[in-house]
């Protein structure tokens, strides 16, 4: 793809992360400082698992069957900026009028995480060796709006690192980012849908095809174990700093250091891929988050509390998005956005929501700068993960759903499949989300 479209798909995925990245790290402070008790928060965040549990496979099949993906994108952003607009007034107060909000934001906005990465990789000629390179513009957005905050809280409270009475200043940031968002998305190339001629039986034989891969299995039980401990970096952690001693408009610029790896990460991808294969990316990714939570289960000294927070971006990088590209690349053609859509469920989606409301109970019930199980818990779950995906794992070549199958020998790694932009339909969840922070 020429150089040209390809920025016009980066500038999307910083817009995409920007908009969250704006209010997500400080949403606990934020919650805490609105009186909303534990249990409050942990519902609030899990409402984004919540939707990201029941609408991504109808959005998926929404693009793929009936609608051009950047309509959708369009009409969601000018929904979603209405909705944070409402959260920026300060009129919404109370724990569930605020989860119902929230709710009904995610519900719409979730879906597009996904779809924005169909979009891309639809759009590029070689996604395995591109995607990389337009996703981590989202990162930076994710990273370059959290600085932009922390300047923002300085100059509105004149300096000062400590305040109280909500955040509201960082959901107007996010309503603007919105709203730009939603303008922008109009001008992306349109990309119809491919499968409008197939039936919902049609695609849930896809599907259950697909999961009949054992690499495929491993691959989505390892997703599903990991992502019950995710909630902790964005739900916990930014707390736990705080409670440690860092000021509060600074958490945002602290907490955006775990992008840095994934910056890079994400630019070596196909090197990565090329010299470790998905198995050696993936575990790589598993490993960094084994570690990030043994360090912290240590109560270490602050500066190196924030400073293995770059593990996460680690993690991030080289298992999810190296996971996604996996993924891409074992589904049918003409179903990707479907298919990868239950990496949405299994990954943002229920264990998320499990492991946000965990999170919130542990958050109302403990000491967060003192009780050491809220991470050594889930060091040792992806401690077994890890070594249940290298036991497991193999990397097999599979031929589902392309032509000239029989014809392919199954090898440790694919030789690079080389997409069209007509045959392409992908998505990469969450990376909601899936930023470093969560």
């Amino acid at each position: 793809m020429k150089t040209r479209g390809r920025w016009r798909l980066s500038v999307m995925m910083a817009l995409l992360y920007a908009v969250q990245g704006a209010f997500w790290p400080l949403l606990g402070v934020h919650l805490g400082e609105l009186g909303v008790d534990g249990r409050g928060r942990g519902l609030i965040f899990a409402s984004q698992a919540l939707a990201a549990t029941l609408l991504p496979l109808g959005a998926g099949q929404l693009v793929d069957r009936l609608m051009p993906t950047q309509t959708f994108l369009v009409l969601a952003y000018s929904a979603g900026t209405l909705l944070l607009a409402a959260l920026a007034s300060g009129w919404i107060a109370g724990g569930i009028p605020l989860f119902l909000v929230f709710l009904l934001y995610f519900s719409i906005i979730m879906p597009t995480h996904s779809l924005s990465s169909s979009l891309a990789m639809r759009n590029l000629d070689d996604p395995r060796r591109e995607f990389a390179s337009v996703r981590l513009w989202g990162t930076v957005g994710w990273m370059a709006v959290g600085w932009l905050v922390s300047g923002l809280m300085l100059v509105l409270n004149n300096g000062r690192t400590a305040a109280a009475g909500g955040m509201y200043e960082v959901f107007w940031m996010a309503a603007a980012l919105s709203l730009v968002m939603a303008v922008y998305c109009g001008t992306l190339p349109n990309t119809p849908p491919l499968a409008g001629d197939t039936t919902g039986r049609a695609n849930l034989r896809k599907g259950i095809e697909l999961l009949r891969e054992k690499d495929v299995r491993v691959f989505l039980i390892t997703t599903f174990g990991v992502f019950l401990t995710i909630p902790l970096a964005y739900q916990v952690v930014p707390g736990y700093l705080a409670a440690r001693g860092m000021p509060r408009p600074w958490i945002s610029t602290a907490v955006s250091i775990n992008q840095v790896p994934e910056v890079a990460a994400l630019a070596l991808m196909p090197w990565l891929l090329g010299r470790l294969g998905y198995k050696g990316t993936m575990a790589l990714g598993l490993g960094a988050w084994f570690l990030r939570y043994l360090i912290l289960a240590t109560q270490p000294p602050l500066w190196l509390a924030v400073g293995v927070g770059v593990l996460q971006g680690v993690g991030i990088a080289c298992f999810s998005i190296g996971g996604q590209v996996f993924l891409d690349g074992r589904a049918p053609t003409t179903h990707r956005a479907s298919v990868q859509a239950v990496f949405l469920i299994v990954s943002t989606g229920l264990p998320s929501f499990l492991g946000s409301l965990a999170a919130g109970e542990w958050v109302r019930r403990t000491d967060l700068g003192a009780d050491v199980w809220v991470f050594l818990v889930p060091c040792i779950l992806d401690g077994a993960l890890l070594v249940y995906f290298l036991r497991g794992f193999r990397s097999q070549a599979s031929t589902t759903g392309r032509p000239g199958a029989a014809g392919l020998m199954a090898e440790a790694d694919p030789p690079q499949r080389l997409h069209t932009r007509q045959g392409v339909v992908a998505c990469v969840g969450n990376l909601m989300t899936e930023s470093a922070d969560g």
